[in-house]
């Protein structure tokens, strides 16, 4: 036999571990990649259902909301004859969401929901006056939001959902906005923060809410 086939011989299963090898380690990638498909799509699944999830939250609230209505008011809801103000009458889901008790918030509301809560129940206080009524920043709504969980970091997802919420919820009365600089805003209706501020000084229509607001700012 000559050299050179016998080196060929002998270099042969040197080649087959190589190849074996190199499939060997293609494999464990595809297993790899398949593993990271497989939670990715995990978690889109998660995502659409969590957003379902919301959207039935939502609407299971605002259905709720007209039967605690009268708990809250301490008053049968208002009925078409019935002559009413701006302390009783609401016009929109976000004040149907403050007269929740607070003692139901927790049951009835998602974790968003009541933080788009507790941002409307005192916007007087937070927001500035504007044309289109009164407003607050985006980064000025983080710090409300961080104040509200005690100082803890709020996420700027979690503040975009909540500005989210807050225009779901406030219909035509509440609108999120993009400043000159780029920053959203959330605008809140004049009336609407009159009749927020009504409901929460349990009295009658407040003169001129947006004024007290502004010694505030």
């Amino acid at each position: 036999m000559s050299t050179n086939t016998t080196e060929g011989i002998q270099s042969y299963p040197h080649e087959a571990d190589s190849i074996e090898q190199k499939l060997t380690a293609l494999v464990e990638i595809v297993e790899q990649q398949a593993e990271r498909i497989d939670e990715l799509e995990e978690q889109l699944q998660t995502t659409k259902k969590e957003a379902a999830e919301d959207r039935k939250r939502i609407h299971d609230a605002e259905e709720r909301l007209n039967d605690v209505e009268d708990d809250v008011s301490g008053e049968a809801t208002p009925t078409p004859e019935t002559e009413t103000d701006a302390s009783t009458d609401t016009h929109t889901p976000i004040e149907d969401v403050i007269r929740i008790p607070e003692h139901l918030v927790e049951d009835s509301l998602t974790a968003n929901q009541e933080r788009a809560r507790a941002v409307a129940k005192d916007i007087h206080q937070y927001s500035r006056s504007v044309p289109a009524g009164r407003a607050i920043k985006s980064s000025e709504l983080r710090r409300v939001l961080s104040a509200q969980s005690d100082g803890g970091p709020t996420h700027t997802e979690t503040v975009s959902r909540v500005m989210t919420m807050l225009e779901d919820l406030g219909k035509e009365s509440i609108n999120v906005r993009t400043s000159q600089s780029g920053e959203k805003v959330v605008v809140f209706d004049e009336d609407l923060v009159r009749r927020i501020v009504a409901h929460q000084n349990n009295h009658g229509v407040v003169a001129d809410a947006t004024e007290e607001a502004g010694t505030k700012t």
